[in-house]
């Protein structure tokens, strides 16, 4: 069994996604609302791949520095965010950071079972 977190506000407009998400059988889906209880969340018991929205609504923190913060707590931590940027923009901002290929924004049902087959393909997973 895997754990995934998500960390969005956006319930009802990633409804499909979270739904294809929480239907495989192998998956647990956690979705919490901010970046800080994602780090209290992961203190706590680090799940397998957290799943970050650029909506975030932390005042002080964006996407991507929630990552690093994430990493300073389990720096082997697989992540990935849903996110509007074109590649080249992604490879620029995410470059050094270890995070799996990026969700588009809005996702689908097809982009969350996408990311399923990557992610239960990665290494050293147990």
């Amino acid at each position: 069994m895997y754990t995934l977190l998500l960390v969005s506000p956006r319930k009802e407009e990633l409804g499909d996604f979270t739904a294809a998400l929480a239907s495989a059988p192998d998956i647990t889906l956690k979705q919490i609302d901010s970046g800080d209880d994602a780090l209290h969340t992961v203190r706590e018991h680090t799940p397998h791949l957290v799943i970050i929205d650029q909506e975030i609504r932390d005042k002080n923190k964006k996407p991507l520095e929630l990552v690093m913060e994430l990493l300073g707590i389990s720096a082997m931590m697989n992540t990935t965010m849903i996110t509007s940027m074109d590649a080249e923009e992604w490879h620029e901002k995410s470059e050094g950071l270890g995070m799996m290929e990026p969700i588009p924004d809005p996702p689908t049902e097809k982009d969350a079972l996408a990311l399923l087959e990557r992610f239960r393909k990665m290494p050293g997973l147990s």
